[in-house]
């Protein structure tokens, strides 16, 4: 073979076809029906010319060349359509509600230590009073705030200043309730619940010492319901990094903790956009004074009663261990 005639009939094929990549690169859309054609039969032409320069030339630069050249051609080719947008948001939604009921277990369980703690550091408190201290978690002084009746309500600048500070800080939260998980074996998971409930579990307590019980929950409930189910959505992904690394099975602890990681991220990802949700309803409704009780906590059941549903009904007919193939 005479390499240097086969590049000086060939190159100007070569450099049309990365001139086509580059067009397609973006949209392969952009090529028009003659250029596209055109296309297929310089990518077939280069995948020939590869071939030959592999077996029978010890170029290796040139044979380089080709093959980045055809590799770019083919993944344009064989690239997955994009899907509109609207059926992405879809597929997302459905992918985290089969997570969920892949992983319920680990959700449950979050939610056990969170409300688990908060109704045991209720009891500890009623019990003995020295012991606000220990669940308080040096938060006495917002406590006396709150039984002193400085939440009760909020201006415009303070609730957009307040939704901005819930929308960072609580994912901030919600994130780290989950990454823990994977460095401590789940118990950096474990103590972040229990820690969250067992500050709720003191606040009721005081709260209810002064007959202001009612307040606090009903204040607390309308964002409290895609908050709290975030923070535990992202306890339950700490927990799962956790389990995968104790009881791995018959597979190494790497390849477990990989195969865990997908569904653990997905959890978390769910509990930062749920603390998102919340920030805004805690900003600017859940302590607006000009917004009665009744109306919050009628609000919070019916978020309960939606979340419910959606977790339990949307997507019903997809086994949840069925990869998504769209």
């Amino acid at each position: 073979m005479n390499e240097e005639t086969l590049v000086d009939r060939r190159i100007a094929d070569w450099k049309r076809l990365e001139a086509l990549c580059a067009q397609a690169d973006v949209r392969v859309g952009n090529l028009n029906e003659n250029e596209l054609f055109e296309f297929v039969r310089l990518y077939r032409k280069a995948s020939t010319d590869l071939s030959v320069i592999r077996t029978r030339s010890q170029n290796v630069p040139l044979a380089n060349y080709l093959n980045n050249l055809v590799g770019r051609a083919h993944a344009l080719i064989y690239r997955a359509p994009k899907k509109p947008f609207f059926r992405a948001v879809e597929l997302f939604i459905l992918n985290v509600v089969l997570t969920f009921r892949r992983n319920k277990a680990f959700f449950w369980a979050s939610f056990a230590l969170a409300f688990g703690s908060a109704f045991f550091a209720y009891g500890m408190i009623a019990y003995n009073h020295d012991n606000l201290s220990v669940f308080a978690g040096g938060m006495e002084g917002n406590f006396k705030d709150w039984t002193d009746g400085k939440h009760e309500g909020r201006n415009l600048d303070e609730s957009l200043a307040a939704s901005f500070f819930y929308a960072s800080n609580n994912p901030t939260v919600s994130i780290i309730a989950g990454a823990i998980g994977a460095a401590t074996m789940g118990l950096g998971s474990i103590g972040m619940m229990v820690q969250n409930g067992a500050l709720i579990g003191a606040l009721s307590y005081e709260m209810n010492a002064v007959g202001k019980l009612y307040f606090l929950l009903s204040s607390i409930a309308p964002h409290g319901v895609p908050e709290i189910s975030g923070i535990i959505f992202s306890g339950a992904g700490g927990l799962r990094l956790g389990w995968a690394i104790l009881v791995p099975g018959l597979l190494s602890r790497g390849e477990s903790l990989r195969r865990a990681s997908k569904d653990a991220v997905m959890m978390i990802v769910t509990g930062v956009v749920l603390c998102f949700i919340a920030a805004p309803i805690e900003g600017f409704f859940s302590f607006n004074p000009n917004i009665p009780q009744w109306l919050k906590t009628a609000v919070a059941v019916a978020e309960v009663c939606m979340w419910v549903a959606f977790w339990s009904l949307y997507g019903k007919e997809r086994d949840p261990n069925d990869p998504l193939t769209e």
